[in-house]
């Protein structure tokens, strides 16, 4: 018997088979992906038989393969499903964040002049970045079984690297989109987009550093930084 093909009771994930008090009962694919998003997190996707996340998920063991044609396409819908839920939590409507609802801040001004903005919108753009910077290390930034897995097989399955890759592009695209707003832009301009990509990659590094909160970089001198450097000129 394989390694990855254990006995069913052997380990214990700690994904609950049933919900909360007061919230409904999870489906039985939900436990199933629950339970397997734990599992491959503490053991591995090779060390982690079909057999453990079905006892885990307290379902038949017929039933993954009912739901999912192959264990690896139940490892590809526990990162989409992550995929899912962070984009969505990104693109949450933040009226907060729009420079016309943000009070001005007694922030101090910037090192480097930047004449072709005034200087009130300088200070909205300003907040409504650092705002944004700490959004995306809550939401990036938190560890996760799912961000512990595509690190551990990224390296091993090339699919898995593909997948990550489409969801740090689709997640910067939603950076770009409001980093637009930010600045009143009908559609992010190339800076901007670039932008987006460093903030997407920046937020996500936490976990990797032990360190998931906005700490990790300044918010107010980041924001400094990008309200400079992407305010658009003057018409």
């Amino acid at each position: 018997m394989g390694r990855g093909e254990g006995s069913a009771g052997a380990g214990r994930a700690t994904t609950p088979s049933v919900a909360p008090p007061g919230e409904p009962e999870l489906s039985a694919r939900e436990r199933i992906l629950a339970a397997a998003e734990v599992l491959f997190a503490e053991h591995r996707f090779d060390r982690t038989s079909t057999a453990r996340i079905a006892a885990a998920a307290g379902v038949p063991h017929g039933l993954i393969f009912y739901h999912f044609k192959t264990k690896m396409d139940l490892l590809l819908a526990v990162v989409q499903r992550d995929r899912v839920t962070t984009l969505g939590e990104l693109d949450l409507p933040a009226p907060d964040l729009a420079p016309s609802d943000v009070p001005s801040p007694d922030l101090p001004a910037p090192d480097l002049p930047a004449p072709d903005v005034p200087s009130s919108e300088r200070a909205e753009s300003r907040r409504a970045i650092a705002e944004l910077w700490r959004h995306l290390t809550v939401v990036l930034g938190r560890p996760s079984p799912v961000h512990r897995i595509v690190l551990q097989e990224l390296a091993v399955h090339e699919e898995i690297r593909r997948r990550a890759m489409e969801s740090t592009d689709a997640a910067a695209t939603v950076i770009a989109g409001r980093l637009a707003r930010i600045f009143g832009c009908d559609v992010p301009t190339p800076e901007q987009v670039a932008a987006a990509q460093l903030l997407t990659f920046a937020a996500s590094m936490a976990p990797l550093l032990d360190q998931p909160d906005h700490t990790l970089v300044d918010p107010d001198a980041l924001a400094a930084l990008l309200a400079q450097g992407l305010s658009p000129p003057d018409a």
